[in-house]
């Protein structure tokens, strides 16, 4: 069984990546505090480093992601996990994965658990 260190919040929302030669839009299934799913037709590959702005529902502006990576590619189903982003950026995520949580009271991980990004 895998075991994941932070549930993922159901989403519906816009997403703009870029890396190696590619800029282009997705749409973000899921997130968590490491990272996301993300569909879009775009062929990128295990390991590829890309460049994400997510949209999500309740923010004004989007948040930025200025390293994440490729874990997994499943069709046109993308796995990313969030290796850089700002301070503020990741302590707005983590309160959106904790307002969103739909199981009150139960922990979704926390970035001093070994799940810190690095400040951009």
């Amino acid at each position: 069984m895998n075991h994941r260190y932070s549930e993922r919040i159901p989403v519906e929302c816009g997403a703009v990546f870029s890396g190696e030669n590619i800029c282009r839009e997705g749409r973000v299934i899921d997130v968590s505090l490491p990272g996301c799913l993300m569909e879009s037709p775009e062929l990128v590959k295990i390991g590829d480093y890309i460049r994400l702005r997510l949209f999500l529902p309740d923010q004004s502006s989007p948040l930025n992601v200025p390293l994440a990576v490729v874990r997994r590619v499943d069709g046109s189903f993308i796995g990313l996990e969030f290796i850089r982003s700002s301070d503020e950026d990741q302590a707005r995520l983590t309160r959106y994965v904790r307002r969103s949580f739909p199981v009150p009271g139960k922990a979704v991980g926390r970035w001093d658990q070994g799940i810190e990004l690095m400040a951009a």
